[in-house]
């Protein structure tokens, strides 16, 4: 995307409402986030409407718009973070808009991506963007759409089927509701030229936001998982060190083990040869007493 080529082109069909999406437990803003939440304020005061929806908001919005949904999983789900991140697909779809996370905040106004969303694709009724993952797949914690995008309704209907333990907590967080299961049913969505879907890669994303200490859901093995990915070479060091004396370890054995193998087979042979030499001499020695008692 060339976001300079249509920052100040006035579309007449704007698809895209123009109103920003935040959640917190609360209405007030942490003091974690104030730089952050203020910045994506004031950078798009002149263009967009705010809105930060509390827990008490969410659970009242998806029980209106959701009933099925609410009453068959939502509240059945164990963590809060999962509550919230379905409630995001859910607001995008009703109500269409901006979402963006607490942490995250602008170097520049939405304003030129959303218009070289509408430029891109001026014909289309439906429009999406995620940001790509550094991995692979679509991230969750940036999202702009028009209201009623069918992607958000198969987010939506599907939430039921991955409602699981998946045992892992960071595991059960990213494939129930999370960047995993955002990331599935992007694939598997059937786009048109009527309902389009697009990413944008991480070197525009940094060019347009800047994040500040987040992850207030993370437990202690998101740590761990966290550690060995950001150490991964390091630890695939480890690793082959550790399998390559595992190796020695066991070739030594092997070698041990069939040595002594050896050894104990020509102990046994000659065993064997000292026992036929000792019935002999004792045949012998009988054979001979024998005779003198003759």
């Amino acid at each position: 995307m060339d976001l300079f080529r249509y920052a100040n082109v006035a579309w007449p069909r704007r698809r895209i409402p123009r109103v920003i999406h935040q959640t917190y437990r609360t209405y007030a803003i942490p003091t974690i986030w104030n730089t952050t939440v203020q910045s994506v304020m004031k950078m798009n005061a002149n263009e967009f409407k705010y809105r930060r929806w509390s827990h008490a908001d969410m659970d009242t919005f998806v029980r209106q718009h959701e009933p099925h949904f609410y009453w068959n999983t939502f509240v059945s789900y164990r963590y809060d973070i999962q509550r919230i991140d379905s409630f995001r697909y859910v607001l995008l779809f009703h109500l269409g808009g901006i979402y963006i996370d607490m942490d995250n905040a602008c170097h520049r106004p939405f304003r030129e991506l959303v218009a070289t969303m509408e430029a891109l694709d001026p014909d289309s009724i439906h429009l999406a963007l995620f940001p790509a993952a550094e991995v692979f797949g679509i991230q969750n914690n940036f999202m702009i759409s028009t209201a009623g995008h069918p992607i958000y309704k198969q987010f939506i209907s599907r939430l039921h089927l991955f409602n699981h333990n998946f045992l892992i907590y960071h595991v059960t967080i990213l494939l129930s509701v999370g960047p995993l299961y955002a990331t599935i049913q992007e694939y598997f969505f059937k786009q048109t030229d009527k309902q389009i879907v697009r990413t944008f890669d991480n070197s525009m994303y940094r060019a347009m936001f800047w994040k500040t200490k987040g992850g207030t859901w993370f437990h202690r093995d998101t740590l761990m998982i966290l550690y060995l990915y950001y150490n991964r070479h390091r630890v695939l060091w480890y690793c082959l060190i550790f399998a390559t004396w595992l190796a020695a370890l066991l070739i030594v054995v092997i070698l041990f083990r069939q040595q002594r193998r050896h050894f104990l087979a020509a102990l046994t042979m000659k065993s064997q040869k000292l026992l036929l030499f000792a019935e002999k001499f004792s045949t012998t020695i009988d054979i001979k007493l024998i005779n003198r008692e003759i």
